[in-house]
Parts: C-alpha cells; structure tokens; sequence
C-alpha cells in the first residue's frame, strides 16, 4: 500500500481540520514536496500545530518526514499529478493524465489471486445480485449486463426497497457484488447487513478499506477514490470501479463456456437489429 492510499483510507477518521490537510495532500502532493510548513498552513488555513500533529497522525515523525514519505510515494508510482496551476497542457491532456493516475492507482491495489477468487464465486454462485445507488446503480446495471451477456444469472438491485427484499430471501448459495465509492451508503449498508444474516457471500467494491460496507464483506476490492484526486472533479467516481470490473469480466471471458455464450448473444442482438432494419 502506497503512502498515499494509506492517507486516503484513514480521510473519513480525521479530525475535520486535518482532514482539509489530507485531501489538499491526496489533491496537489506536488506543492507538498516543495513548500515549507508555514506556506502549507497559509495556503490551507490551517495552523503549524494542526500540520505537526497531522503529520505525527498519519505515522511521520515531522513535516519533513511528510515531505520525505511524499516523495518516495511520488517516485514508485512516477505519475504526473495535474494541479490547478498546470495551464501549459491541454484540457485533453489533462484529461488523459488523470485517467492515468487513476488506473495507476487502482492498478497498485488490486491483488490477482483475490480476482481469481471472485471468479470462483461467480462461477459457484446459484445467481449474482449487484447492489448499487445512484451512479453505482448504473454501474451495477452494466456489470449485469456483462454476466447476463455470458449466460450468468445475474441481477441488479439499484433501490434500497428491492435491496432490502432481496436480502430478506438471499440464500447461502447467492453472491452479492456491493458497489460503493465510500462504503458509508446507509440503506446499502443495513441491506449488505440482512444478506448477511441470510450466509450470503459479499464482494464489497469501494475506495475504504475500514468503510461499513468493507467491515461486513467477505472479499473487499479497493479502488481509487476519484473525488480525491482532482478538486476540478471531472471524473465520474465509478470510473476506477468500472475498470475493476472490465478486469473480472475479461477473466470470466477467459473461460470458454462463457466466450462462446458471449458470442452467441452478441450475435443474437446483432442479427435482430439487422432483420428490424431490413423489414
């Protein structure tokens, strides 16, 4: 786990003061590394104090302790971070440099053998439910879709009434994929919770590691948190998690039963769409 990742996962446990220190961090670790301890506090509004017991918090002995982990945080991963102040790139290119971060980032935290696992799941389960609100509910839809598209009974379940029902009547043999950028979704959580009680298995998709959702999962994937990156903010937040599931889904696909169900209702699909347009 990189230092910043680490910083990310402890953001929802800080006081509210130095939790403004973190995200100016996880936001522009590039100002960091160059300023000294009263720029920081001034450009922040914050006090020395404030950044000394931060840095003491986050396991560095001083500010200058901060800058040292920052730097080597900034050299393994050798990622350009885009910050306000950049205007000699293009806003493609900016563009461009953040999806690489992000996929970088959520790269370093994936673990192989952890997606092997959640194949398995799928593979065992009797059907798969992704849970999902607001723009994890889209995202849920299209994860289904994928399984559906492979001959996987699939389902997703983006309203917190359908969660709650389906949870109540959820079995041992079901799999759940819980999608949450912050793992903190009130309804999904209570819901992931009745499903629980039900011995169903949950895959928790989320950005904290210590999150509620992540607490009551089986297998918990960490992504990148997108909404930390950038203050501009001009990346959907499902985006680290879609690609989590492009990964799961070319690895099912893998699997010749699954392919050759793919290319069957892919065919299918393409064929009734080319009789409508020829009637």
């Amino acid at each position: 786990m990189t230092f910043l990742t680490d910083l990310q996962n402890r953001l929802p446990d800080l006081p509210q003061q130095e939790r403004k220190i973190a995200l100016f961090i996880l936001q522009d670790p590039q100002f960091i590394q160059s300023a000294n301890i009263n720029q920081l506090a001034s450009t922040i509004k914050v006090s020395n104090a404030t950044i000394t017991r931060f840095a003491r918090r986050v396991n560095c002995s001083s500010f200058t302790d901060l800058k040292v982990k920052l730097a080597a945080a900034a050299a393994s991963s050798q990622v350009n971070t885009i910050t306000n102040q950049d205007n000699s790139k293009t806003t493609a290119h900016q563009v461009y440099d953040f999806y690489n971060r992000v996929l970088s980032e959520t790269q370093n935290k994936l673990d192989i053998k952890q997606l092997k696992k959640i194949i398995q799941l799928i593979k065992s389960a009797k059907r798969v439910y992704f849970y999902g609100i607001g723009s994890s509910g889209y995202t849920s839809l299209e994860a289904t879709q994928r399984l559906l598209r492979m001959g996987i009974p699939a389902f997703a379940e983006t309203e917190s009434n359908n969660m709650f029902m389906t949870s109540s009547i959820i079995s041992k043999d079901d799999l759940i994929i819980a999608i949450s950028s912050t793992g903190s979704t009130d309804s999904l959580v209570r819901a992931i919770e009745l499903a629980k009680k039900n011995k169903a298995t949950v895959v928790a998709l989320t950005s904290y590691d210590n999150s509620p959702l992540a607490q009551l999962a089986d297998i918990v994937v960490g992504v990148q948190d997108t909404n930390y990156i950038n203050d501009a903010r001009f990346i959907n937040s499902q985006f680290s998690i879609m690609y989590v599931i492009d990964v799961i889904t070319t690895l099912l696909l893998k699997n010749n039963k699954y392919h050759d169900r793919m290319t069957r209702t892919i065919t299918s699909v393409l064929n009734e769409k080319y009789d409508a347009y020829n009637k």
